[in-house]
């Protein structure tokens, strides 16, 4: 079905699965990372956070 032809009520609640997709994802990759860094010292989570302020400094700019 095209997305234009969606009732609000349909459109909620695809919006609704989506979100909620999203949440899941984020928790598998967070879990993921955690993993990492415990069984292997990644520091991945310490790295991403690092690239991730410096890209949001340049992105201010």
């Amino acid at each position: 079905m095209p997305k234009s032809k969606e009732t609000p009520a349909q459109k909620i609640k695809r919006l609704e699965r989506e979100i909620e997709d999203l949440r899941l994802k984020d928790l598998i990759k967070d879990e993921m990372i955690n993993i990492m860094d415990e069984e292997y010292g990644a520091g991945l989570r310490k790295k991403y956070i690092s690239e991730l302020s410096r890209a949001q400094k340049k992105n201010s700019k």
